[in-house]
C-alpha cells in the first residue's frame, strides 16, 4: 500500500509540473501577442544610391548657379562676391532631419580647420526656424535662407547633408550627395588645395564609414 501511495504521489507531482509548464508557456506566448515592452526602432538611414552618385557626378565642372540670398547673420550674400574671397562650400540642411544634425559637427570641424574657405549652409526655412536650428545644433557659420528650395533645385540637390564645393572661377569642383569619413577627408584635402594651405587633420572617428545622405526634400 505504501508503495502504491508513493507512486500516486509521484504521478500527482508529475501532472502538476506539466500543468505549471503549460501555464508558463501560455503566458509567454500571450505576452508576445500583446507585448508591453516598448521597442525602440532605429531611424532609417539614407544610403547614397548609384543614381544619386551619378547625378552628383553630372554636376561637377558645371558653372555654379548665381544667387543672392539673405542669411541667419542678417547679411545678404551673392555667389559672385563670395568666390572673389576664395572657394565656397555649401552644405545643405533640412529642418527636422536627424541626418542634418548628425552631419553638422563634421562641417563645423572643417570650418575650424580651413578658416580661409568660405562655408555657408543652405537651410529650407525662414529666419526664425533657421536661427532656432542653428542655435540648437551650434552651427559655426551663417545659413542661407532657402524656404522655397530655390538653391536646392538649382544645385541639383535631392536630400539634406549634400555638400557642394565651388572654386573661385565659379565652377562646381565637387558635388557630394552625402557624407562619410572618406568623403570628409577628401573634402578637407580639396579645401586645402583650393586655399593653398596644408592639409589639416579632421576628426572623423565617429563619422559613418558607408556613404549616407540625409532626408529627401519635398521637391
Amino acid at each position: 500500500m505504501k508503495q502504491l501511495g508513493a507512486i500516486g504521489f509521484v504521478a500527482f507531482m508529475l501532472v502538476l509540473s506539466i500543468f505549471y509548464a503549460w501555464f508558463r508557456l501560455s503566458s509567454e506566448l500571450g505576452n508576445l501577442e500583446n507585448p508591453t515592452t516598448i521597442i525602440t526602432v532605429e531611424t532609417a538611414k539614407h544610403v547614397v544610391t548609384p543614381s544619386m552618385a551619378e547625378a552628383s557626378r553630372g554636376m561637377v565642372f558645371r558653372q555654379a548657379p548665381a544667387f543672392t540670398l539673405k542669411a541667419t547673420d542678417g547679411a545678404e550674400y551673392s555667389l559672385g562676391e563670395l568666390i572673389r574671397e576664395g572657394p565656397l562650400l555649401l552644405t545643405f540642411i533640412k529642418i527636422g532631419c536627424p541626418c542634418s544634425e548628425a552631419a553638422q559637427p563634421f562641417f563645423n570641424r572643417l570650418r575650424a580647420a580651413y578658416p580661409h574657405a568660405r562655408i555657408l549652409g543652405v537651410i529650407d526655412g525662414d529666419l526664425g526656424p533657421a536661427n532656432l536650428w542653428a542655435k540648437k545644433i551650434r552651427v559655426s557659420y551663417p545659413l542661407l535662407l532657402d524656404p522655397n528650395l530655390q538653391l536646392v533645385r538649382a544645385y541639383g540637390v535631392e536630400n539634406s547633408a549634400y555638400a557642394v564645393l565651388v572654386d573661385q572661377k565659379g565652377q562646381i569642383t565637387m558635388h557630394w550627395p552625402g557624407y562619410c569619413a572618406s568623403m570628409l577627408q577628401e573634402l578637407g584635402a580639396s579645401l586645402a588645395r583650393l586655399t593653398g594651405s596644408a592639409v589639416r587633420p579632421i576628426d572623423t572617428v565617429d563619422a559613418p564609414v558607408e556613404f549616407y545622405s540625409g532626408c529627401p526634400y519635398d521637391l
